[in-house]
């Protein structure tokens, strides 16, 4: 079992760092894995840091990232719902911050904040390897237009993908970033409500299905997925615990190519640690050392 143990604003505030360290961010938090390949990618290089995980809500961002910068961290990761309240807080962005609408890494120097947004090369990165596809030639389905499904979307847009259709639970929110898609990049983008029938629809258009909604909204949908996929389509679940996925193993089952967000979290990770370290990340040390992680 991974070792569960986070901080809080409480606690965080009370801590001394001894050497460089870093941290990711989010609530709920004691799930993630980042800690784990951090650590192994410094261990690795022989770089003495610490790299620990902070429980910290939207509301409590700006005062979590107030004690960072005092306590002297060098950089953090955050996770969903905070990358959008994180780029405000920024004082400078880097073009992949900008271009994504999110930070999900900070650099610190001194009391400069920098922003940058690993996400959507994370993803390329992974997919292109396990893949082997074309974007120009693909019509992709996403599923959640979130964070982390609007990063995709954005980046999916970017690489030059032939057609998005984006499906989301608050269809105004799809429609709003199809809209910023359509005018930014030459891609065409349809919108359809969160529905079995329209996802179903959408499946049988598209080379790619992006499942980006987080486990509790996606576990409520109660869709009969093994009448959903068809066999053949590439499936990427940005999930990635329990390992593999629910929809994964049907996906399999169903005659699909199928991936969990583990890739997705690494190669991310890995971008981060290269950002902070100036470092080429060890990836492959990093994917060793959560490659049997327990759930």
């Amino acid at each position: 079992m991974r070792d569960q143990k986070y901080f809080t604003l409480e606690t965080l505030a009370a801590f001394h760092p001894t050497k460089p360290s870093f941290a990711v961010l989010g609530k709920p938090i004691a799930h993630s894995l980042s800690p784990i390949f951090q650590k192994a990618a410094f261990e690795k290089l022989s770089i003495d840091s610490e790299y620990l995980r902070l429980e910290v809500s939207e509301e409590e961002l700006e005062q979590a990232v107030e004690i960072l910068v005092k306590k002297g961290f060098l950089g953090w990761n955050c996770t969903s719902p905070l990358k959008k309240k994180m780029m405000e807080l920024c004082n400078q962005l880097d073009h992949s911050a900008i271009a994504l609408g999110s930070v999900n890494t900070v650099k610190r120097r001194e009391k400069v904040l920098l922003g940058f947004n690993t996400d959507g090369c994370g993803w390329v990165n992974d997919i292109k390897k396990n893949f082997s596809i074309d974007f120009h030639k693909l019509s992709i389905t996403i599923l959640g237009t979130g964070g982390a499904g609007e990063a995709i979307a954005k980046q999916s847009a970017k690489e030059g993908a032939q057609k998005l259709i984006l499906i989301n639970r608050t269809y105004g929110n799809a429609l709003n970033l199809a809209n910023v898609l359509e005018s930014q990049y030459n891609t065409k983008v349809q919108v359809l409500a969160l529905m079995e029938a329209n996802v179903k629809k959408a499946i049988e258009q598209s080379e790619l299905l992006v499942q980006a909604l987080p486990f509790q909204h996606f576990n409520s949908l109660g869709f009969h997925w093994e009448n959903i996929l068809r066999p053949g389509i590439l499936l990427y679940d940005l999930l990635y615990f329990p390992n593999p996925t629910p929809l994964e193993s049907i996906a399999k089952k169903s005659g699909c190519k199928a991936l969990n967000g583990l890739g997705m979290l690494i190669e991310q990770g890995a971008l981060s640690f290269s950002i902070w370290t100036g470092l080429p990340a060890p990836i492959e040390i990093m994917k060793k050392s959560v490659a049997s992680y327990e759930a």
